[in-house]
């Protein structure tokens, strides 16, 4: 089956420093490093390390960050449509400093949304793993409507913007597979509640087949078929850099469904496994791709296993 994926390509600029931040100050880095990024890229490098057959799409400018991203693209040998368009690409800098959490500098440039007539131009695929980055609910709608009626398998990880539009409802019923954390899934209810009830209010109001709610250190829950799974993390043997966790999580979780000859709650408890492994490798190496696991990885934590417990919705 074919994979597509769609979202944003980025260069994360890392630099990593032992000194605090004060308005006004110098700042000595003592480590950099240079990665690509984005949720297209991301998902596409988690299915490219489990030899799927997939396919990436996203905006860049012509501009030196953009020639930068593609050069790197064909580097990683990453399959890739780029729409280019005048202007600037997207780029962020995150600044690690010891025992607090990271900063990230984003510019958003031309990446952050799509228009109609590139959505138009995306090859069929059976299955869609989606970013929204922010493209406008109304053009992203009618991509929707127009794919499912053919695919056998929607996912939707769609940004804080996105989810700010009233039309976003929309979308998120065309899917099959949600995922969205903690914080997005509260400022689109409007409402701060306990993760249990909070998945239940999102299942009431949506009506999707798979919900996934990400909850960082404290795991995630699914709801699936009026069950909820609720599940723990592996604990990475060194935490480094969280850039790209949300993404290593999802589209692992993705994969495996994907990979799965029928979806029931064997399924749906390897693909958190999945999920959580590929999360948790990622936290351990700088970036946001180069801890995610190849095929191979995935056998060592399903041996391991995960703390779960299920609930009756």
């Amino acid at each position: 089956m074919k994979i597509i994926t769609l979202g944003t390509a980025t260069i994360d600029i890392i630099l990593k420093t032992k000194q605090g931040i004060t308005p006004g100050s110098k700042i000595e880095i003592d480590e950099e490093f240079i990665s690509l990024g984005g949720g297209a890229l991301n998902a596409a490098t988690t299915f490219k390390n489990l030899n799927l057959n997939y396919l990436a799409y996203f905006r860049l400018g012509n501009d030196l960050i953009g020639n930068l991203i593609s050069q790197k693209i064909k580097e990683e040998k990453i399959k890739a449509k780029i729409f280019y368009h005048q202007g600037s690409s997207q780029f962020s800098t995150v600044v690690l400093i010891p025992q607090k959490e990271r900063t990230i500098f984003v510019y958003r440039g031309l990446s952050d949304h799509f228009q109609l007539n590139e959505l138009n131009q995306i090859q069929k695929g059976d299955c869609y793993y989606l970013t929204t980055a922010n493209t406008l609910p109304a053009v992203f709608q009618k991509f929707l409507e127009k794919v499912k009626k053919n695919s056998k398998l929607i996912s939707l990880n769609p940004s804080k913007k996105f989810l700010q539009s009233p039309k976003a409802i929309n979308c998120l019923r065309l899917t099959d597979v949600l995922f969205l954390n903690y914080e997005e899934a509260s400022e689109f209810l409007r409402i701060k509640i306990g993760p249990i009830d909070l998945i239940k209010k999102l299942e009431q109001k949506l009506n999707i087949p798979i919900l996934v709610l990400t909850l960082g250190d404290k795991g995630s829950l699914t709801l699936f078929k009026n069950k909820i799974f609720q599940a723990g993390v592996f604990k990475p043997k060194k935490f480094v850099d969280t850039t790209g966790a949300g993404d290593a999580f999802a589209s692992a979780f993705f994969a495996n469904l994907v990979l799965s000859r029928e979806i029931n709650e064997e399924t749906i408890k390897k693909s958190i496994i999945w999920g959580s492994a590929n999360a948790s490798a990622n936290i351990e190496k700088l970036g946001a791709q180069i801890g995610l696991l190849k095929k191979r990885d995935y056998a060592r934590y399903e041996k391991e296993g995960l703390v779960l417990r299920i609930w009756k919705n």
